[in-house]
């Protein structure tokens, strides 16, 4: 658990709000029993579990929950979600707070986080999946180290643990379900 100095804190009452706007989902709900936490498959890359980026949520701590790796490193499997007791879908929650940290351009303490969402998302756009050698090239290209992970890359292609082509599933149907979806934004 990260300690956090009292003097550093910065609190927004509206913060629960406008994600309970935004999400339909209501963060006070959350009575912290720990049980996203404990089923959560990135928990160990995180900087704070999602119990306590829910506790942030409710107490208001913005920059607390927003520039961690937290919302960046969420895969939104919703195993989350499925635990809650109180039936808060969690996923959704963290996927709105990254849309509110997009939206108020607020750094991310890694700023390849925002870097990895936005290739991923294009992926998963165009291909209908993902494709993981050519998203961790993307990355590494866009990151200014493009020979960065390339032996062990060769490897596991080698391996057969990682395919050197991508596989495409249905991209004009995901490519018709996020066009959709910018449409209902607007």
């Amino acid at each position: 658990m990260k300690v956090v100095k009292q003097e550093n804190i910065k609190l927004d009452g509206s913060f629960a709000e406008e994600i309970a706007k935004l999400s339909g989902e209501n963060v006070f709900l959350c009575y912290q029993c720990k049980k996203c936490a404990s089923g959560c498959p990135s928990r160990m890359f995180m900087d704070s579990t999602p119990t306590e980026l829910m506790r942030y949520a409710q107490l208001g701590m913005v920059d607390e929950a927003m520039k961690q790796n937290t919302i960046w490193y969420c895969v939104s499997c919703q195993t989350c979600s499925t635990r809650c007791p109180q039936d808060i879908d969690i996923a959704h929650v963290i996927d709105t707070m990254r849309i509110i940290g997009q939206q108020k351009k607020i750094k991310a303490e890694n700023n390849k986080l925002p870097l990895f969402n936005r290739l991923w998302m294009t992926m998963i756009k165009y291909m209908g999946r993902a494709y993981e050698a050519g998203l961790v090239a993307s990355l590494n290209l866009f990151s200014g180290r493009p020979t960065k992970d390339m032996v062990l890359g060769m490897k596991m292609i080698k391996k057969g643990k990682l395919k050197l082509w991508p596989s495409f599933r249905k991209p004009f149907a995901t490519m018709k379900m996020f066009s959709r979806a910018k449409k209902l934004k607007k």
